[in-house]
């Protein structure tokens, strides 16, 4: 079976067994985490879905990236390319953290306004489509996955690179998994916990 075929394969049996992109962020609480404090936009919010595990690479199955502070709901807005609906969208962060059993915060390790530079350019790509091609990976595409718009934000900001596989792999192809921004040596985790 060549690489495309299974890459395919791999996306219809997400979309079956992804219990996350089934459920909306919004009302549901499956998971109660602390809130976490001491964070700045920027910052990366990320998650683990066991389910999810069986078809993403790596512990890490989802992520997004700290925006702003909305001082009318009291809550952290994050932005990140979701799958159902397919786009990239606005989240609260109390949201986020109810949706996976384990969640941690990472911080970048660059200036802040380096970090606000790649909040920008995560906000100017709202409403683009979800980007199906894991197996890739783009700075100024058409669409994006999480973990690519992620990324793809920092590298548009001047970097750092916090993909810690740069180079193609048989685990994560050419694109860019949660997994691997946690593992990068430019992040750095500031929250972490586990339900």
């Amino acid at each position: 079976m060549n690489k495309v075929a299974t890459v395919v394969a791999l996306l219809v049996l997400a979309t079956m067994l992804n219990p996350v992109a089934a459920s909306s962020s919004l009302g549901s609480s499956n998971y109660h985490h602390p809130y976490p404090t001491g964070i700045v936009p920027g910052d990366i919010v990320i998650g683990h879905n066991s389910l999810s595990s069986i078809i993403i690479p790596g512990y890490w199955t989802h992520t997004g990236m700290i925006a702003y502070y909305d001082p009318y709901a009291g809550d952290w807005v994050v932005v990140e390319a979701w799958d159902n609906p397919s786009e990239v969208r606005l989240v609260y962060l109390s949201d986020f953290l109810r949706r996976y059993d384990t969640v941690a915060v990472l911080r970048v390790a660059t200036s802040n306004s380096i970090r606000q530079a790649a909040v920008q350019f995560a906000l100017q790509q709202l409403g683009k489509p979800y980007d199906w091609k894991w197996y890739t990976k783009h700075v100024y595409g058409d669409s994006y996955y999480c973990s690519e718009l992620v990324w793809a934000s920092y590298m548009a900001a001047g970097g750092p690179d916090i993909d810690a596989n740069p180079g193609w792999s048989w685990k994560y192809l050419d694109g860019v998994a949660p997994q691997e921004i946690y593992d990068d040596s430019d992040t750095y985790v500031i929250y972490y916990d586990s339900a």
